[in-house]
C-alpha cells in the first residue's frame, strides 16, 4: 500500500483537544515561531514570508495562512476533513495568498500579498461583500472561520467529493477547480497539525476518511479469489456497438464510494487514469476509457483490471496486494454512465504492463464462479 512520508518540521507547537474518528485526540498544531503565551490563545497570527516553513510548492508566508485556516476549523471544533476542503478552496481561489483587489480601494491599504481584479473580492476565499467587511474579508482567521460556518451549513458535506462541498459554499463558475487542489491539501492539513497523515485523524475523502485500515478484511474462497465488489452484474461481458465489452459492470443502489477490493494476490502492474478521459470527477457517456483504473498481476499469467475509480487508487504500481485488499473505491470517472465497477479478468497475458487487452480477455463471471467467488450481491 502506498503511504505518504511525514514532514518533519522544527517548530513550536501547542496541543489542542478535538473530536476526531469518534473519540478524543490531542492533535499538535503547527504554531510557527509563536511564544507560548500567544500560544495559549490558539491564533496563528499571518506571518512575515520566511517565519513559518515552505513545504513543497507553498511560501512560509502560504503555510502561515494555512495555519490560520487549520486553527480557525479547530476553534470551530469542525471535523478535519473540513480543514482539507478550506484548504483546498483557497488554494484554488487565491494560493493561499491574502489579495487586495484593484477594484476594492480600501483593501489596498490594507496588509497584503498579492492584487486581485475579481469583481469586488479580496482575501484568502475571495469573498464578497455580503461576507463581511473589507477589513473582516482580508482577516485570514475571519475569512476563514465564515468558511466554515457556511460550509456547517450544508447538508452532508462530510460525504460529499472536495470540490462538490467546496462549491456548495462558493459558488464557482469552474466548480471542478477545486478538486485538483484536494492531495496538495492533504499533505499541508497534515504538516499544520503535526501528523504524518491526515487520514490519522479522520481528514481523508468521505470514502475512507480514517484510510483503508478501517476495511476489515473478508472470507476468501479456497482458490485464493474473492469478490471485488457486492454489486449485481448489469452490462455483461460480449459485443457492444461493434467493439468488445471486456468485461462487466457491478453496480446497485449508493454504490459511489464502496470499496473495491484486490480479486486475489498478486501485484499492482498498472495506476493510471486514461488521458483522454475526465478524472477527479464525474465522466460522462461521451468520454472514452476506464478513467482511473488499476491492473494487478496474478500467479499464472492471469491480469485483472478495476475501472472508473472515484480517485486516484490506494495502492501504487508495484505493491503487492492480498486477496481482498482494498485497493480504491467506486466512482463514475471516465466513459461512464453513472457509479460502478468496471471489471476485466485477462488470461495468458506476457509480461508487461500494456498486455492485457481484448484479445485475452474473458468473460469475469464465469471465470471467478469457477474459483469459488462468484460475482453478484449476495451479502
Amino acid at each position: 500500500m502506498t503511504t505518504r512520508r511525514p514532514i518533519a518540521l522544527a517548530v513550536a507547537v501547542v496541543a489542542v483537544v478535538v473530536l476526531l474518528c469518534g473519540g478524543t485526540v490531542v492533535l499538535p498544531v503547527l504554531m510557527f515561531g509563536q511564544e507560548q503565551a500567544e500560544a495559549a490563545a490558539c491564533e496563528v497570527p499571518l506571518l512575515p514570508d520566511g517565519a513559518a516553513p515552505e513545504v513543497g510548492r507553498w511560501s512560509g508566508a502560504q503555510v502561515a495562512n494555512a495555519a490560520e485556516i487549520v486553527t480557525a476549523g479547530l476553534e470551530r471544533q469542525m471535523p478535519a476533513r473540513g480543514y482539507v476542503i478550506a484548504l483546498a478552496t483557497a488554494m484554488q481561489e487565491s494560493t493561499l495568498r491574502n489579495l487586495a483587489n484593484a477594484n476594492v480601494p480600501e483593501s489596498l491599504s490594507l496588509p497584503h500579498e498579492g492584487v486581485g481584479r475579481d469583481h469586488d473580492s479580496v482575501g484568502l476565499f475571495q469573498q464578497r461583500p455580503g461576507w463581511g467587511t473589507v477589513r473582516e474579508r482580508m482577516t485570514p482567521s475571519y475569512a476563514a472561520d465564515r468558511f466554515y460556518e457556511a460550509l456547517a451549513r450544508v447538508d452532508g458535506w462530510e460525504r460529499m467529493r472536495l470540490t462538490d462541498a467546496a462549491q456548495a459554499v462558493q459558488r464557482s463558475a469552474y466548480p471542478e477547480e477545486y478538486q485538483k487542489w484536494e492531495d496538495d491539501a492533504e499533505l499541508l492539513a497534515a504538516v499544520v497539525l503535526g501528523v504524518s497523515d491526515i487520514r490519522d485523524v479522520g481528514g481523508g475523502a468521505p470514502t475512507a476518511p480514517c484510510g483503508v485500515g478501517e476495511f476489515g478484511p473478508v472470507p476468501v474462497g479456497p482458490g485464493g479469489w474473492v469478490q471485488p465488489l457486492h454489486a449485481f452484474v448489469g452490462s455483461p461481458f460480449g459485443p457492444r456497438n461493434g467493439r468488445l465489452h471486456a468485461g462487466v459492470d457491478m453496480s446497485r443502489a449508493d454504490v459511489r464510494g464502496d470499496p473495491i477490493r484486490a480479486a486475489s494476490g498478486g501485484v499492482v502492474e498498472q495506476v493510471k487514469c486514461d488521458w483522454y478521459t475526465t478524472c477527479d470527477r464525474d465522466g460522462h457517456t461521451r468520454a472514452r476509457g476506464c478513467g482511473w483504473y488499476v491492473d494487478i498481476r496474478h500467479p499464472g499469467e492471469v491480469v485483472t483490471r478495476y475501472c472508473h475509480l472515484i480517485r486516484r487508487p490506494e495502492v501504487a504500481i508495484g505493491d503487492a496486494v492480498t486477496a481482498g485488499e482494498v485497493i480504491g473505491f467506486v466512482g463514475n470517472s471516465g466513459g461512464s454512465s453513472g457509479p460502478h465497477l468496471h471489471f476485466e479478468v485477462h488470461v495468458n497475458v506476457p509480461d508487461g504492463p500494456y498486455n492485457a487487452n481484448s484479445s485475452n480477455a474473458v468473460d469475469p463471471v464465469p471465470f471467478m464462479r469457477d474459483r469459488d467467488a462468484p460475482l453478484g450481491a449476495r451479502p
